[in-house]
């Protein structure tokens, strides 16, 4: 049977066809049946008459394979190790970086355990972190569970609304800003643990 090949860079086998073309443009001779799952494992070789014969080599298939298999598991690697290096990042960062990062973060579910630490998304463009481990559940919401979850807000919100300290994990440091019923505080004294109402010496009203 005549066939027409084309080659690789590398002199490989690329392509086999029942007639000629610009892709196929090797003609050569075959016998027995052809395998094109198995393209891999042929290669041409001319016999004394010059005449390129297509022959199934079983080494050079079982090689290949090899390499295949090679490098299938060196890309699996790479990805596992580009999942860990995001994971760590997004494990490791700030709540600051976390919130400019916000996207990139799983969104809260019920029936999750959860670890503290772990930032999430939630609602409509809500962001917290998990103060303490524990199973999620669909009426413990983060934004109406202070003892599970701490809101962050947005780094790029200059005026972030006011929201009640539930440990020394989110009180108000000095010169963080806040909006309180409607107006703009600075906050006066680090571990500030009051609204402007209850404690007004900590914080200073912005100017209208």
């Amino acid at each position: 049977m005549k066939l027409f090949v084309s080659l690789d860079a590398d002199g490989k086998v690329a392509a086999v066809c029942t007639r000629t073309s610009t892709d196929t443009p090797t003609e050569a001779e075959f016998e027995g049946p052809f395998y094109p799952d198995q393209l891999d494992g042929y290669k041409l070789q001319a016999d004394e008459t010059g005449t390129n014969w297509l022959v199934f080599d079983i080494a050079q298939y079982r090689k290949a394979q090899e390499q295949k298999a090679a490098e299938d598991a060196r890309q699996a690697a790479e990805t596992v190790r580009d999942s860990l290096t995001k994971e760590a990042v997004l494990l490791t960062a700030t709540d600051e970086q976390a919130a400019e990062m916000a996207p990139l973060y799983p969104l809260w579910q019920a029936g999750v355990t959860y670890k503290a630490g772990r930032r999430l998304r939630f609602g409509d463009g809500g962001f917290c972190k998990v103060l303490q481990d524990h199973t999620s559940q669909a009426d413990w919401l983060p934004d109406k569970t202070p003892s599970l979850y701490v809101v962050l807000s947005d780094p790029a919100e200059e005026w972030p609304e006011f929201r009640q300290p539930t440990g020394a994990h989110d009180v108000y440091m000095a010169g963080d800003k806040t909006t309180y019923k409607g107006d703009h505080y600075t906050c006066k004294a680090d571990n500030t643990a009051h609204s402007p109402e209850e404690l007004p010496d900590a914080w200073e009203k912005a100017a209208e």
